[in-house]
């Protein structure tokens, strides 16, 4: 059973683990420890880097095949080149995820309050970025972010607005 203070992994009885985003505690909270840090050509396949603060982090040529990145702080980050195959930037669908907020609680159905702040982040040939990955970053990345969004960001509105 979940009581609320074992973490974000929570073992579910047959081998696997179940998260507790609402309640959940982390074992091990990254804070800004990472921020502007050189990560570059890391893997960092399946890590849960959600909630960290990684402003001016190099993360370029990263392996990020799924890794958590939602509600991470990435202003000013560079992911050029990075594998963002199955990399969660958001939860909920691209329409509806919007980036995380100080002072609203996070809906891990819709997305609202889930989502990577993602402005000013570099993203040039990132590969294997999804369709809904790049609806997510076109939309909330802010005009420099756009310009380096591989399939461009054509006809997908601009809601930061600068």
């Amino acid at each position: 059973m979940r009581d609320r203070r074992l973490g974000r992994a929570m073992l579910d009885g047959v081998g696997g683990y179940q998260e507790d985003r609402n309640f959940g505690i982390r074992v091990i909270d990254l804070g800004v420890m990472l921020a502007a840090a050189n990560l570059s050509g890391t893997d960092l396949r399946w890590t849960d880097l959600s909630d960290a603060n990684l402003i001016r982090a190099n993360l370029g040529r990263c392996d990020l095949v799924k890794a958590n990145l939602s509600r991470t702080i990435l202003v000013d980050a560079n992911l050029a080149g990075a594998d963002l195959m199955g990399t969660c930037l958001f939860y909920g669908s691209a329409s509806t995820a919007t980036p995380r907020s100080r002072t609203e609680i996070p809906d891990y159905t819709t997305g609202t309050c889930t989502g990577a702040v993602i402005e000013n982040a570099d993203f040039t040939s990132a590969q294997r970025i999804s369709e809904e990955q790049r609806q997510y970053c076109c939309a909330w990345g802010g005009s420099k972010t756009r310009l380096t969004i591989p399939g461009g960001c054509d006809g997908i509105a601009n809601k930061l607005g600068r």
